[in-house]
């Protein structure tokens, strides 16, 4: 049998955690201003997170940094819901959950585009670009690409 060393126990820890509160690998790392890349290494127990990341990440979760380094149960701190705040296009159309197609949400520049199943991961994207582009269906049904001029709640 494998002994699990303490970099994954932290990160098995965080993960229950992190999934306690909904939040999603994705807006948990932004939460936090990590990669999501480096978020799912601590995840993992890939990562060897710093004295200050480890902080980091207690304050997150609302929790002391003890209880990151226990199986007890831990009352996570209720938030009231955030706001979501999404991209307007200057004719008023947003970024939101109904513009999946074909399973997945299409966003970027024209020739950059990615693609994303899931809308949090798509937002946070959204979020990082100079200026928010998604795929959007126009009047006629022809799905082009729009810009935000704007951010708001939906």
């Amino acid at each position: 049998m494998q002994k699990i060393n303490i970099r994954q126990q932290l990160g098995t820890r965080i993960k229950e955690l992190r999934a306690a509160t909904g939040l999603s690998q994705e807006a948990f790392a932004d939460k936090c201003g990590f990669a999501r890349s480096y978020m799912s290494r601590v995840e993992r127990g890939g990562a060897n997170p710093s004295i200050d990341a480890i902080e980091v990440l207690a304050v997150a979760l609302g929790i002391q940094i003890k209880d990151l380094f226990t199986d007890a149960p831990v009352k996570l701190k209720k938030r009231p819901p955030e706001i979501t705040l999404v991209p307007y296009a200057a004719d008023g159309s947003h970024f939101g959950p109904h513009l999946k197609r074909d399973g997945k949400f299409t966003v970027g520049e024209k020739d950059d585009e990615v693609q994303f199943e899931d809308f949090d991961e798509a937002l946070a994207h959204l979020r990082r670009m100079g200026v928010a582009k998604w795929r959007r269906p126009n009047a006629s049904g022809s799905w082009g690409i729009v810009s935000a001029v704007r951010w708001a709640s939906a």
